[in-house]
């Protein structure tokens, strides 16, 4: 068995619950921090990353009949099924290419540190590199070139690590995890279109529209806690899930069940997520005591790459992410251009919104005009991509894509639908020099703008997010 063939069984056999306790507790060592406190952290972190799935499996299983339902109402029938991220992932770890990456990604983005290109500390997110790998594996699939299919992940590396470190500052004061950055490419491949939407929507006023859990809370009062929140969000979903047979009692017991799911999710999710965000406590706290004593620590911020997971289930993201259900079944069936079944992406959502609520500090409103926007491109994003992923996933030996090809269908992952990562990628697959060349002088020239102006932008996110910026000088400033 070569190295490849153990890596590809570790990662399909342990899963991130296991592999990402152990890349953290061996970060933690590396940091001094004492073996105790080292496991510690591992044992919290897995426990908390298994918490989430139970609870996002159950939630997933929910509505996942709920979305079916909607789907056979409204007729939609399009041939490429959306069946989640561990296709991506089969696919990216299908590939020499793609195992080869996770040494030299992580070796990648520990040099990118030490040499301060960014203050993001990537390797302690290393499972969501699938997201990256996954570009990679299918231009070697389709074009043979390895030298360009690393080019491509590496420089789809530095433009997440570059977005991430735009939005980091906004995204870990809402969600009060500081000194750290959620770098998950999937997600910071749409931060820009969010930035120059949120700065638009700010413009238009829509700030004046103030819906967040706060504002909600003092307007019904108990009404407004997470869990009751959950009641109302679920039973707009169970009743919308059920409009042709509202009047038979079996769709009221679904809608009783998904209302009382979602308030359990509301509840238990954010209990879930402190005990994931407990186990980086001490590798917060040793990486700053050992990295104060090093070349490499002094003047400069230390932030840490976490899970997008921590963001899930704040009360204005879960609630933002349920409420973006229903637009996205509907956009689905009336977009020109679409060829997707979203039906696993959508328990997901509230992952995706992390980006706009943060911006939006927590403004619902705003947060799901964002959201359904930039949804409606990543559909059409996911339709560009939809026959030749489901080739290259068939050449990877996935069963459901050599069976959705035998019957004239096709499958897609949405985590396809990066925006950021498609566009790069079909700059790569055209390997002209010169077009591949200008991707990556913009990306210098912006790289190069950030950090010469790092402070005004994230402190212009910051005032933009909390009001302190009117809606004529969010353009001008």
């Amino acid at each position: 068995m070569s190295i490849f063939d153990f890596l590809k069984t570790f990662f399909d056999t342990f899963g991130n619950y296991i592999t990402v306790p152990i890349i953290i507790f061996l970060i933690c060592l590396c940091f001094k921090t004492p073996v105790k406190k080292a496991f510690a952290s591992a044992v919290l972190i897995g426990v908390g990353l298994k918490g989430m799935t139970f609870i996002t499996s159950a939630f997933g299983s929910v509505l996942s009949v709920l979305v079916k339902q909607i789907i056979e109402y409204t007729g939609l029938n399009l041939p490429a099924l959306d069946i989640g991220w561990q296709a991506v992932a089969s696919v990216a770890y299908s590939t020499d290419i793609g195992m080869m990456f996770i040494g030299v990604g992580l070796i990648f983005q520990i040099v990118l540190w030490l040499i301060k290109w960014t203050d993001i500390f990537m390797p302690s997110d290393l499972w969501n590199n699938y997201s990256i790998i996954v570009w990679g594996s299918m231009l070697f699939q389709l074009k043979d070139n390895l030298m360009l299919a690393f080019a491509l992940m590496l420089f789809i590396n530095l433009v997440t690590l570059l977005i991430s470190e735009v939005v980091q500052k906004r995204w870990s004061v809402y969600y009060k995890y500081p000194g750290c950055a959620m770098t998950a490419p999937h997600h910071i491949g749409d931060a820009p279109m969010y930035l120059a939407l949120n700065i638009l929507l700010s413009k238009l006023g829509m700030d004046k529209i103030k819906v967040n859990p706060d504002t909600i809370r003092k307007k019904i009062g108990f009404l407004g806690e997470p869990m009751y929140i959950g009641i109302i969000v679920g039973l707009i979903l169970g009743i919308v899930g059920n409009m042709a047979n509202l009047t038979s009692m079996t769709a009221w017991g679904q809608i009783a069940n998904v209302t009382i799911t979602c308030a359990a999710v509301m509840a238990i999710f954010p209990k879930i997520a402190g005990i994931f965000a407990s186990g980086f406590t001490a590798l917060t706290e040793y990486s700053r005591k050992t990295l104060k004593k090093s070349k490499y620590g002094k003047n400069r911020e230390f932030i840490i790459s976490v899970n997008d997971a921590l963001g899930y289930g704040e009360t204005a993201t879960l609630t933002t992410g349920l409420l973006v259900i229903p637009f996205a079944v509907l956009i689905a069936f009336l977009i020109p251009g679409n060829i997707v079944i979203p039906v696993m992406v959508l328990p997901s959502l509230p992952y995706m919104v992390e980006i706009p609520v943060c911006l939006s500090n927590g403004n619902i409103v705003k947060s799901w005009v964002m959201a359904c926007i930039v949804f409606t491109a990543k559909i059409l994003m996911a339709s560009y991509w939809a026959e030749l992923f489901t080739q290259v996933a068939a050449n990877a030996g996935f069963e459901s894509a050599i069976t959705a090809l035998a019957g004239g269908t096709l499958i897609i992952g949405f985590i396809m639908s990066n925006c950021t990562a498609g566009l790069i990628t079909m700059a790569f697959l055209t390997m002209n020099p010169l077009v591949i060349g200008a991707v990556v002088v913009v990306y210098l020239v912006l790289y190069v703008l950030f950090k010469k102006n790092k402070t005004s932008v994230q402190d212009y996110l910051e005032n933009l997010a909390l009001g302190k910026i009117t809606s004529e000088q969010a353009v001008t400033n």
